[in-house]
């Protein structure tokens, strides 16, 4: 179990007829599909089915840190599950992560961050963890274990992960980062979607990612300490 409570996941690869196969199916190695198994985990029911007044902040904020740092597309409440743990207290299981990381933000969503909970600061230990995040080492993680994260998809770790470190050394709580991340009407840019536009359009031709990134950094830096003020 990691700091997010993620239920243990392994990726799996399955051969069958019965999955869509447009080219037709010939039972090779060409018709394997790839995805994942994930442990079951005992539960009362999901957040869609229960107000979230009485949810414990640290159980709210270990998701949140989860969905900012791999740019979750698909945080709706019916996919975190609500269990208790072995001292009676309430635990919320995070599940379904078939949408994150994508290429662009532009479908960021996060319910949680309508809960009297994200408007709450981070615990001191959790800003711990949080300066612990590389997302660097994380890609290579991926990497090791078989994924090799597009480089689309790697920008986007590496911009959310410098967001959240970023944001929380200045005090930012997770609805005020998740509302950086998320657009508030379909065809708005969010503040991130705009903050990775000028960087763009601020990169010579031939500029590396390493460029990109510091360039990102540094509009990160202004636009962040404007909205602190």
């Amino acid at each position: 179990m990691g700091f997010s409570g993620v239920p243990p996941t392994i990726m799996a690869q399955c051969l069958h007829e019965g999955f869509s196969h447009p080219n037709g199916y010939s039972n090779e190695s060409k018709d394997i599909k790839i995805g994942s198994m994930q442990m079951f985990f005992k539960n009362s029911s999901s957040c869609e089915d229960v107000g979230p007044g009485n949810f414990p902040v640290e159980e709210v904020h270990k998701i949140s840190v989860l969905d900012i740092r791999i740019a979750n597309a698909d945080r709706h409440s019916g996919n975190i599950l609500i269990s208790k743990g072995d001292d009676g207290k309430t635990v919320l299981i995070p599940i379904d992560h078939g949408y994150c990381l994508p290429e662009t933000f532009e479908d960021c969503t996060f319910d949680w961050r309508y809960w009297p909970q994200a408007r709450e600061p981070y615990s001191l230990d959790t800003v711990d963890y949080i300066r612990t995040l590389d997302a660097e080492q994380d890609i290579a993680l991926l990497k090791y274990y078989g994924w090799d994260v597009s480089p689309d998809c790697a920008r986007t770790l590496r911009v959310s992960t410098m967001l959240l470190k970023k944001a929380v050394e200045r005090g930012f709580t997770p609805f005020a980062i998740g509302s950086i991340m998320c657009r508030e009407t379909i065809n708005e840019e969010s503040v991130i979607e705009g903050i990775i536009r000028e960087a763009e359009e601020s990169l010579l031709p031939g500029m590396s990612e390493a460029a990109f990134l510091d360039i990102t950094s540094q509009i990160m830096d202004s636009t962040l300490d404007k909205l602190g003020k």
